[in-house]
């Protein structure tokens, strides 16, 4: 049949023009059938005819030809039948449809693999149990019913301030991407109002698990200098010690260049990051794996990118780093932490301080911890706040000071700063109790 058609087609014996012509104006018939009121010319020699009006039941409209008036008929029907299909489907879409459709949209509007990877662990984990949440379709959700849901997740999760935020960002932001595509009206979700009296407090922790005592620092550092001149080839020790008098982030200390150290070498430049990447299972998957690390030209926020001072020390071991990759030849681009022809890693240089901890007899703590340090050391010697949230690279000086400030000091430290700031005893007060008597018993001092 097909070559048939084909061989017809190509010999002239059918005239596709004339049926697609044909054709159009069937549908055109079709259409106008649907139409309730006459198609009707005056004798004024204009076409009439009625369209429905919300206020009014119908209104007239009129033009010169009768293809006008019928082309405007036709507009209206096809735009009633979109209306009406729309409706129909809007009225099947779920939370689960609509998740599907919200994540793909979002993975266009950020580089950050690691972001989205977060926000699919969250619909696993928050989302997923919740089957008559997901199934159920949006177009029927109501404000009481998802403050309702809010609240109830926060008391069995026992969900932090922060975590909400988290685990909310899916069905707040998928109602708002709904509400823009027109599947429902208005967002129900952005009337909630949530009792901050339920959320988990969370304590701050103790200074001793999230920043190096005065006490541990030198004993890290030697353990650092060790395993550098047992392996002079290894800079990964020298990485961690570079942290210590710059604190940048261990993204952003994988990712520093040569070329980032300004012409005095007195600051460096951050300005980018090796981040984590995370790729789908498969195309219909919700499920991402870790394929490995990339740099980015670009740091975690806008005031992430900074200029970092240099001290004595930094540039001391920025200079010896060069010096090993030279002997050693190792070279990667402009990248300062180095191994052959590779970048080092947030594992390698992780690792090495974990097993310094271990070997030092400390608990472990992290790179991250080795920034905290820096920043509070910062905060200890009274420099302007202003100036270590940005050399920190937060926005806002509440970060530092509430995530980032710790107390260093060892407890015998601690107690005779206390004592020296609570003495008295030089001042001319005096300070003996005199006898009392009451209820013939002496009180004395």
């Amino acid at each position: 049949m097909d070559e048939a058609l084909k061989f017809a087609v190509e010999n002239g014996i059918i005239d596709l023009s004339y049926i697609q012509a044909k054709y159009e104006m069937n549908k055109r018939e079709e259409i106008l059938k649907k139409h309730k009121w006459a198609i009707s010319q005056g004798k004024d020699g204009y076409w009439r005819t009625y369209l429905p009006d919300e206020e009014k039941g119908r209104k007239m409209i009129k033009r010169k030809s009768q293809k006008d008036i019928e082309n405007i008929v036709i507009q209206f029907i096809k735009k009633q039948s979109e209306e009406v299909a729309a409706e129909k489907k809007n009225k099947k879409i779920t939370l689960e449809n609509l998740y599907e459709e919200w994540i793909v949209s979002k993975e266009k509007h950020t580089n950050s693999s690691s972001y989205i990877k977060r926000i699919t662990a969250d619909w696993e984990k928050y989302y997923i149990p919740q089957k008559n949440l997901i199934s159920k379709p949006i177009i029927e959700f109501t404000k009481n019913e998802l403050d309702d849901w809010a609240h109830e997740m926060i008391k069995e999760k026992e969900l932090t301030k922060k975590q909400y935020y988290n685990m909310s960002i899916i069905i707040r932001q998928s109602l708002e991407y709904a509400s823009e595509k027109g599947y429902i009206e208005e967002n129900p979700f952005e009337k909630i109002k949530i009792n901050s009296k339920m959320f988990r407090k969370v304590k701050k922790p103790l200074p001793q698990t999230q920043v190096y005592l005065t006490d541990e620092i030198p004993k890290i550092v030697y353990d650092m200098l060790r395993r550098f001149k047992n392996n002079p080839e290894n800079t990964s020790p020298l990485a961690v010690l570079l942290d210590f008098e710059i604190g940048v982030r261990i993204g952003e200390l994988v990712a520093l260049k040569l070329s980032d150290i300004s012409e005095d070498w007195a600051y460096i430049h951050v300005q980018r990051q090796a981040v984590r990447e995370y790729k789908r299972i498969d195309k219909d998957s919700t499920k991402m794996r870790f394929v490995g690390f990339k740099v980015v030209e670009y740091t975690k926020s806008d005031d992430g990118d900074r200029q970092v001072y240099l001290t004595d020390l930094a540039r001391k071991i920025i200079k010896i780093v060069l010096s090993v990759n030279k002997y050693y030849k190792h070279k990667c681009e402009d990248y300062i932490f180095v191994k052959g022809n590779q970048r080092l890693s947030h594992y390698t240089i992780q690792s090495k301080l974990y097993r310094g901890c271990e070997s030092i007899g400390i608990i472990t703590k992290t790179m991250h911890k080795v920034r905290k340090t820096y920043i509070s050391s910062l905060i200890d010697s009274g420099l302007n706040i202003d100036e270590i949230r940005r050399q920190a690279g937060h926005s806002d000086e509440r970060t530092t000071y509430g995530n980032y400030c710790f107390n260093r000091m060892t407890a015998p430290e601690t107690q005779a700063v206390m004592e020296k700031a609570l003495r008295y005893d030089e001042l001319d007060v005096d300070f003996s109790v005199p006898e009392v008597i009451k209820s013939n018993q002496i009180l004395c001092g």
